[in-house]
C-alpha cells in the first residue's frame, strides 16, 4: 500500500510548535508594544467574565504581596504612557488572576521559548523520553550489527559457563 504524498495547501498540525529563535536584530526583542496590547486584552476578557480592573488589582497584590492598582493597570496598558512597565514579578499573579496565559507565552516565545502547563508538560517529557528511547535503541543496534563474531562467541561462552556454575 502506498502513501499519499502531502498535500502542499493542507496545514499540518502538531501538537507542540517549536518557538523560533529570539531575534537578534537591534530592537528585534522591543515587545513594549505587544505587552500593552497583550495585557488589554487579558483585561478585557477579565472584564467579559465578570472582573473588574479593581479586583484584578487586588488579587494581583495579594498574590505577589506588591500593590498594584486599577490605575497602575491602565497605565500598564495605554499606549501613551509610554513611562509605565508591567514589572515582570507581577506577571505570575496576573497570569493567576486572570486565568489568562497570553503574556507569559508572548514573553516566552520572544525568547525561544514555549510555556507548557500541567499535564501539556508531562506529555513534552514522554517525548523527550521516547526520542531517548530510539536513540538508545538505534546505537544498540548499531553496536550488535558490529561486534566482531570472536568477541559475540567469547562473551556468550563466558555467560553460559557463569550459569552452568550455579
Amino acid at each position: 500500500m502506498s502513501r499519499r504524498a502531502p498535500n502542499p495547501n493542507q496545514a499540518e498540525l502538531t501538537f507542540f510548535e517549536v518557538p523560533a529563535a529570539p531575534r537578534s536584530d537591534s530592537g528585534g526583542l522591543d515587545i513594549a508594544l505587544a505587552v500593552r496590547e497583550a495585557l488589554s486584552d487579558m483585561l478585557g476578557l477579565a472584564t467579559l467574565q465578570g472582573h473588574d480592573r479593581h479586583e484584578i488589582a487586588a488579587r494581583v497584590s495579594r498574590l505577589s504581596n506588591h500593590e498594584i492598582s486599577k490605575h497602575m493597570l491602565d497605565r500598564y496598558t495605554a499606549p501613551s504612557a509610554d513611562g509605565w512597565r508591567l514589572p515582570v514579578e507581577a506577571l505570575p499573579a496576573l497570569t493567576l488572576a486572570t486565568g489568562d496565559y497570553r503574556l507569559l507565552e508572548m514573553v516566552a516565545e520572544a525568547c525561544g521559548c514555549k510555556v507548557y502547563r500541567g499535564e501539556e508538560a508531562m506529555l513534552a517529557e514522554i517525548g523527550a523520553l521516547t526520542m531517548q528511547e530510539r536513540n538508545v535503541k538505534a546505537r544498540l543496534t548499531d553496536l550488535r550489527k558490529n561486534i566482531p563474531d570472536a568477541v559475540m562467541e567469547r562473551l556468550t561462552s563466558e555467560v553460559l559457563k557463569r550459569l552452568g556454575d550455579k
